[in-house]
This record gives C-alpha cells, sequence and structure tokens, in this order.
C-alpha cells in the first residue's frame, strides 16, 4: 500500500499538514523550568537549545495560524504558492507582518521535518516564498508634553472616589519612572531584585541581569537571562529613580520572598501583561490621545531617542543593551525632523560682491 497506517508513532505516508506540524512540535523537547516559590527560575531540564518562551511560541503560530489555513490540506499538496498565499493573507489592511514572519519561521521548519523524514522529496517549499516585506514604521518616541500628560494620568489613576478595588498606589507611576530612567524593556524592570540596587556611591545605579517571562502554560518566572545574550548592563540612573528605589526599599513588605522591587500582593513578582493592562487603563481614564500607542516599549524608544539627539547613538545602544548600532537605529530612535542650525556655515556659499 502507498499509504502506510500510522504505527509505532510513525506518520502515514502522505499525512496532513496538521500531523505533520504536530510531529515536528513533540519532537522538540520542551524545556522543564523549575521555578521556586517566589517565582525564581531554578533550573531547566532541556538538552535542547531553546527557551520555554519559544517553544511557547512555535505551538500558538501552529494552532492560531497554521492549522486552521492550511492544517487540512495533505503534505504533498504544500507548494511554494500555497505557501507564499497562506502567508500574505496573514497581513491585512497593512497589519499581520510580525504574525506572517513568525509563521514563515515555523512553516519552513514543518517542511525541513517533512523533508528530513521523506514526507516531502521536492526541497523545502517555504524556501522559495518571496521576501514579506514589511513598510518601515518610523520610531516615535514620547515628546515632552505627552510625558507630563502620561505622568500624571498613572499618578491620579484609581484615585477616583468610591473606586472599588484595591486601595490605590504609587507602583504604576514607579513603574514609568524607572521605565524611563533606564531604557529597560518592561519584563527586565518588573525582574530588578533589591540586591540589584546599588545606592552607595555618588551615583544610583541598577543590575539590569534578568527578565520575567510568562509562559502559556505554567506559572510566570524570573530567569537569569535577558533576551540578547552578552545585554546584561549595569545602568546608573537619575536621581528622579533614585527617589524611587529608596522609598521602594524602604516600603518592601515582610512578604516580599522575591525581594523583588515591584512585588505582588503575594510576595513574588508582577506581572507585565497586568501592567501594561493598568497603563492602558490609566491613559484611557485621562482621555489621553492615541492611548493605544503609549506602552511600555514606547517609553524605551523615548530613552533612546533623548540620548541618540544630546549624546550620540552609541550612548542610545549601550542603554538599551544593543551589541550593535543597527537594531537601534531601526526600531528606536526617533529621527530629527529639524536640521540644525548651520546658516553661518551655508553664509560662505551666499553670493560675493562682484570687484
Amino acid at each position: 500500500m502507498m499509504e502506510r497506517q500510522q504505527e509505532n508513532g510513525r506518520l502515514v505516508e502522505n499525512p496532513s499538514m496538521k500531523d505533520v506540524a504536530e510531529k515536528w512540535l513533540s519532537s522538540i523537547e520542551v524545556p522543564h523550568v523549575v521555578v521556586d516559590e517566589n517565582g525564581n527560575m531554578n533550573s531547566v531540564d532541556c538538552k535542547e537549545e531553546i527557551r520555554r518562551q519559544t517553544w511557547d511560541q512555535y505551538e500558538s503560530i501552529i494552532r492560531r495560524l497554521i492549522e486552521p489555513s492550511v492544517g487540512g490540506l495533505k503534505i504533498k499538496e504544500i507548494t511554494t504558492s500555497t505557501c507564499d498565499r497562506f502567508l500574505r493573507s496573514l497581513v491585512v489592511d497593512g497589519k499581520g507582518h510580525t504574525n506572517a514572519r513568525l509563521a514563515k519561521t515555523v512553516l519552513k521548519q514543518i517542511m525541513s521535518y517533512a523533508v528530513r523524514h521523506d514526507l516531502y522529496i521536492w526541497g523545502n517549499p517555504v524556501v522559495e516564498v518571496d521576501r514579506l516585506r514589511k513598510p518601515r514604521k518610523k520610531p516615535l518616541g514620547l515628546s515632552e508634553t505627552t510625558l507630563v500628560e502620561v505622568r500624571e494620568a498613572v499618578r491620579n489613576w484609581g484615585q477616583e472616589p468610591r473606586r472599588s478595588g484595591p486601595r490605590p498606589s504609587s507602583v504604576l507611576a514607579d513603574i514609568v519612572d524607572v521605565l524611563l530612567g533606564t531604557g529597560a524593556r518592561i519584563g527586565e524592570v518588573l525582574a530588578i531584585r533589591l540586591e540589584d540596587i546599588d545606592l552607595s556611591g555618588g551615583v544610583g545605579k541598577i543590575a539590569i541581569t534578568g527578565t520575567l517571562v510568562e509562559p502559556r502554560h505554567g506559572p510566570k518566572y524570573r530567569q537569569d537571562l535577558l533576551k540578547n545574550p552578552g545585554s546584561e548592563r549595569i545602568i546608573p540612573v537619575p536621581e528622579f529613580v533614585v527617589d524611587v528605589l529608596v522609598r521602594r526599599i524602604s516600603e518592601s513588605p515582610a512578604n516580599n520572598a522575591a525581594g523583588a522591587l515591584f512585588w505582588s500582593r503575594r510576595g513574588t513578582y508582577m506581572q507585565a501583561s497586568s501592567v501594561r493592562r493598568q497603563l492602558r487603563a490609566a491613559l484611557d481614564a485621562a482621555g489621553i490621545d492615541n492611548a493605544q500607542l503609549i506602552t511600555p516599549h514606547a517609553f524605551r524608544r523615548t530613552v533612546a531617542t533623548l540620548l541618540a539627539r544630546q549624546v550620540e547613538d552609541k550612548a542610545a545602544a549601550s542603554m538599551l543593551g544593543h551589541a550593535d548600532l543597527t537594531m537601534t537605529h531601526a526600531a528606536y530612535i526617533e529621527r530629527l525632523k529639524e536640521v540644525d542650525d548651520y546658516t553661518a556655515v551655508l553664509d560662505g556659499l551666499g553670493p560675493k560682491p562682484l570687484s
């Protein structure tokens, strides 16, 4: 028979894309992260060089995008044109490029698995898919006026009379200050521990050594790994951040067993998703225009833009933990719209009196 039945875990000769995708996903060893009661990652039981959040992302792309669209096709029906149409269908009204890029990465690996297991003999069809060109968006930092509005919004949020819920606190305003004073990612800021803070010298410093991970399955945890290898850094912070650090150190409760700068009520680390929701709620409550564009990452772009304009581009890259300037230029620094005053030099090109 041309099509063998599945036996001993093997796939039939012409299985569906869904079956191959599931088989490929199960072939990747899922990192088993051991998390202590305080939310710290103790160890990872995995021989593969893959992080838990990466595996979660693969699974999400397969479940949300690949299986609903092409999962029912037989693997031998998958062609370059099939892949190209599917990936381009993910971009609607100029949106969805990130999903399309991730789906292409996952689809390419699935088809490589099919080729390696003799389920597909014509080479990987995803390789020949045309590049998915994403319109380049200009990175935008927040203006000084917008920052004033944002600070007022987060400071006032939760202060409304008769508001139900927990007693208001300054934590959201404090997080915004630390984001602006460090240029760090929200996961890095929420992973700061009291032991990472040094106030002994003339300038306060924060060591960025880890990040918060929120896997789709299992508890959130702090890992001693950053998004990019080698991006650990010690950041001297301005006085407005030092004020936050001093106050929060003094207010740290007895149940803050994790020793987190921003602790939850249970004494573990706060979740980035929760902070994003709170920030959006505060901005919406204040009626700030384009509130959906003001995210924790917008503060990071604001820091990069300020440093690039007033110091140099390398200062922005260093603060953000980038190994080179490519990413900093492409995604973080808002280019000046107004040219500096060079009129004194250009005067030399003016008309000269005739002799």
